[in-house]
């Protein structure tokens, strides 16, 4: 993953990174020093309530926090209890998220959070040295050997790098309703 591509404020704001297995994160996500990294764990967020719970807990988000679709988008362009020049969302196990079948369909959803949350950040008036918004990226991770667990990867405005392949490609935003 391009470290270039996670300083930008401009979309995609929200990418799929395939690995190959055994590979340890930290050798192919290049993390810019000053973001404020978090890493949320697939494997806990197969159910859009296990997700809500994961976000929360990993985010620290306020009490009032709904534990629903607003809820999550409105929290992650918010984040004033969490300062930072620049955000980072780690999605381990990603081909584990929302894969109860009646939920599949929320992927989409949950992605277009991830990418309205990078957009608003990039609105923003934060940095104070420039006065431009602030970075704010979702890097959703998934083993070479798993990509294929999910059949609608590119249904949402996912960006997709291959770490080690010549994959590289970026869809246009797409609106559902939630």
């Amino acid at each position: 993953m391009s470290i270039t591509a996670l300083q930008s404020i401009k979309k995609p704001w929200a990418h799929l990174l395939v690995h190959a297995e055994g590979q340890p994160l930290d050798k192919i996500l290049s993390v810019p020093s000053h973001f404020l990294t978090k890493t949320v764990s697939g494997k806990k967020c197969k159910t859009k309530a296990g997700l809500l719970a994961e976000f929360s807990r990993v985010f620290s988000f306020p009490e009032y926090f709904g534990h629903n679709w607003d809820a999550l988008e409105e929290c992650l362009a918010d984040l004033d209890w969490l300062p930072a020049t620049g955000y980072l969302v780690v999605v381990t196990d990603a081909d584990q998220v929302l894969t109860k079948p009646d939920e599949e369909d929320d992927f989409e959803t949950f992605v277009e959070i991830l990418n309205e949350a990078g957009e608003a950040w990039s609105l923003k008036e934060s940095d104070e040295a420039t006065g431009n918004g602030l970075p704010f990226h979702a890097v959703l991770v998934v083993s070479d050997r798993h990509k294929h667990a999910r059949h609608n990867w590119f249904a949402p405005p996912l960006a997709m790098e291959h770490k080690g392949g010549n994959t590289s490609r970026s869809k246009g935003s797409k609106k559902s309703v939630r």
